[in-house]
């Protein structure tokens, strides 16, 4: 179960972040918007097919879905600050994000 959850937040959050709704994802992927909405609120699991189809959809690699899940991941979304991301809200995202933005030029523009 704590795969779905990981799987599932991950998705949302991915989708979120390509700006996407779920019902756009689903025509996408040509899965049902309905089937989305289970797999991002962990109510269902996917099969290696809608996986793929999703991962396709959403111009990402299986692994930067799976990334909380596998132990040897090559993947670079495995970070704090990107686990941190998965749990909050598109508000919180947003100025969170905006926030990391301006502190690192600060930290570029002194040398850092």
């Amino acid at each position: 179960m704590t795969t779905y959850i990981t799987v599932g937040h991950r998705i949302g959050y991915l989708r979120r972040q390509k700006e996407l709704s779920q019902g756009e994802l689903a025509e996408k992927a040509n899965l049902s918007r309905e089937f989305i909405c289970m797999v991002e609120n962990n109510k269902t699991g996917l099969g290696v097919d809608s996986l793929i189809s999703i991962a396709n959809s959403l111009g990402v690699s299986a692994d930067d879905i799976l990334v909380d899940c596998l132990e040897h991941s090559a993947s670079t979304a495995d970070s704090e600050l990107h686990r941190l991301l998965l749990d909050c809200t598109e508000t919180e995202e947003y100025i969170l994000t905006q926030t990391v933005k301006a502190l690192k030029a600060i930290l570029s523009s002194r040398g850092i």
